[in-house]
């Protein structure tokens, strides 16, 4: 029993702490894509951003996608942020599909969006780097070669993915994974469990929490089991030396694949 309510109380506290972003009536879809050109700016050099549950706001950051965005920027590569959870509320598309579909439709959209805008070159290959909830759609996208071909990705890389679909990761690209070792909400032994493949590379930094790249998490966010009492159990927290090594994979990653 006592087990049961600790399970509840976290659950509680995970899913109050990333508040889904609202989306004004008179919103669509195409105000929640925005694309962040390079320093040396070429349309064939390209990522594209899915951040997690909360969109490209963190609590009341909205800077933490766009600032690693623009790492990415000073190495050559341009970025498309993609908002995807407010991107398809303000779509209004009327069909039933679940999360994976989702993300997937709206990430194409996305891509449709800025090759019309002449910022992506129609033939170039890209990259996706997602966050947590967006690996709900990643990791079966990193599995189908059809859909990969047709988006034109050459690679991904995954922060803390989330895979409540229990999908085994086989992919048909070049993947990067990373986590922290004591993440409480993407466990690190499910992802050994269901990612460990070929063609996958597994970074996981021992001390750190889901969330550790985002500085904004500097005092972190926890709940205790009673209040003011107990101890300080983590869900969310910034890790600088983590964060550090992390965006210094991913661009080198990116680089290669």
């Amino acid at each position: 029993m006592i087990n049961i309510l600790k399970l509840l109380i976290v659950f509680s506290l995970f899913t109050n702490c990333i508040p889904m972003q609202k989306v004004p009536k008179d919103a669509v879809m195409t105000d929640f894509f925005h694309f962040q050109k390079a320093k040396d700016y070429d349309a064939s050099k390209w990522a594209a951003f899915l951040p997690g549950t909360g969109g490209l706001r963190i609590f009341k950051d909205t800077t933490h996608y766009y600032k690693v965005a623009e790492k990415l920027n000073a190495e050559g590569i341009s970025v498309l942020l993609v908002d995807n959870v407010a991107a398809y509320k303000a779509s209004k598309r009327d069909v039933d599909e679940e999360e994976p579909v989702q993300i997937l439709w709206t990430l194409e959209e996305a891509l449709k969006w800025a090759k019309q805008n002449g910022d992506i070159a129609p033939s170039s290959e890209g990259s996706i780097v997602g966050w947590s909830r967006a690996g709900l759609g990643l990791i079966p996208l990193a599995n189908d070669e059809d859909e990969l071909k047709k988006l034109n990705i050459k690679s991904i890389a995954m922060f803390y993915p989330a895979n409540g679909y229990e999908i085994k990761l086989k992919p048909k690209v070049p993947v990067l994974v990373m986590t922290g070792g004591k993440d409480k909400i993407v466990k690190v032994d499910d992802i050994l469990k269901h990612m460990v493949a070929e063609n996958v590379t597994i970074q996981v930094y021992d001390d750190a929490y889901h969330g550790y790249d985002v500085e904004s998490l500097k005092k972190g966010k926890y709940y205790r089991y009673i209040p003011f009492i107990s101890k300080k159990h983590y869900l969310l927290k910034y890790d600088e030396e983590a964060a550090k090594e992390s965006f210094e994979e991913l661009i080198k990653f990116l680089k290669k694949n």
